[in-house]
């Protein structure tokens, strides 16, 4: 008999054990992971939910959520983060009942519409969406930027420590670049310097500036270190990556050539989150990029990695860098009218944590 209950801390281990059950993708390309806590990533949103399914009171699968309002605070919407399922369990219709459950709890929380992130190659989670009522809103990339080789970073911009008690430049300039974007909540003082806090392994010590000839903030940037929450790997590596790793091999003996992690060896990335620049000095962005670039292999982490909608400017400074880049695809359904438009799309770095 499947029942669905909430979850209680005696659950992680369990949980724990069917995630690595369960990565997300195909037969062909598939990204594991690897937690100590399962629920780490809830205790960031303000409000959340995780519930379980049990089989004759064994755990068997469970989802999560989290409801959070727009800027103008008239409307509410829920981000369903995972839904996971043993496999010894599948084609039992367990993951649709967690799903049906998530949605029952966002509608309790008066949320309008529900969004979720798919890796590209996990064509099973896509289609158990759109059979219930999702349906694709956009492809967020993900380019990483393989740190092998320091970069030169041109003499005519100044990067250094954000200043705390200068820190209202940096927050217009974020809200400025932002501005538009779905889902962007605009920073206060008070609410920026939480945000930098509240997020493990990031905070005021891993935010740079680019300082101009003018001494006016023209770009600015956190660099996060995601391992803390979870560690990430390829379950299956994608056959154009063992290519590329016959390849490197033998380049690898005439000049420097990028990582490429094996199959079930952690990532060790970077990521660059809050990142803002005046559009109108890009290069002042590629300067920061290249200075992040040197920064990750001091700190021997081997990608730098963002997470951009498709149009976001920040994408096309990062392709003169060469990145490699995977695809999540946002699906959403509505509960009530039509879903908003999701262009452009800003994605709340929490929401990023497998």
């Amino acid at each position: 008999m499947v029942s669905i209950r909430p979850f209680n801390e005696g659950d992680n281990q369990r949980m724990l054990e069917i995630e690595r059950l369960c990565p997300q993708g195909d037969e062909k390309c598939a990204m594991g992971v690897e937690k100590k806590d399962i629920i780490a990533r809830y205790k960031l949103y303000d409000n959340w939910d995780v519930l379980v399914s049990e089989v004759d009171g064994k755990i068997a699968g469970w989802t999560g959520l989290t409801v959070k309002a727009t800027p103008d605070q008239k409307e509410k919407y829920a981000y369903i983060t995972e839904v996971m399922v043993d496999p010894a369990f599948r084609r039992a219709g367990i993951a649709t009942k967690l799903v049906k459950e998530a949605e029952k709890k966002a509608r309790e929380m008066e949320a309008n519409y529900a969004y979720c992130y798919i890796y590209d190659p996990n064509k099973a989670s896509q289609s158990l969406f759109e059979k219930m009522g999702y349906s694709k809103v956009k492809g967020i990339k993900f380019p990483g930027i393989s740190t092998y080789k320091k970069l030169e970073v041109p003499p005519e911009y100044s990067i250094k420590y954000v200043n705390t008690k200068k820190i209202d430049d940096v927050i217009g300039l974020i809200n400025e670049y932002n501005s538009g974007f779905m889902h962007f909540m605009p920073f206060t003082d008070q609410t920026f310097e939480a945000h930098l806090r509240l997020i493990p392994s990031y905070g005021p010590e891993n935010f740079r500036v680019v300082m101009d000839k003018n001494n006016k903030i023209a770009a600015c940037a956190g660099l996060w270190d995601s391992s803390k929450l979870a560690q990430l790997y390829y379950a299956r590596e994608p056959a154009a990556m063992k290519i590329m790793k016959s390849i490197y091999g033998i380049l690898k003996y005439i000049t420097k050539v990028p990582k490429l992690s094996a199959e079930g060896e952690h990532l060790k990335l970077l990521y660059i989150v809050d990142y803002a620049f005046d559009k109108a000095q890009p290069d002042a962005m590629l300067s920061l990029l290249k200075y992040l670039n040197n920064l990750s292999i001091h700190m021997k982490q081997d990608f730098l990695m963002a997470v951009t909608d498709p149009d976001d400017d920040l994408l096309t400074l990062m392709k003169k860098l060469q990145p490699q880049t995977e695809t999540w695809n946002v699906f959403a359904k509505s509960f009530e009218g039509n879903l908003p438009a999701f262009n452009p799309f800003y994605v709340d770095i929490r929401d990023i944590i497998p």
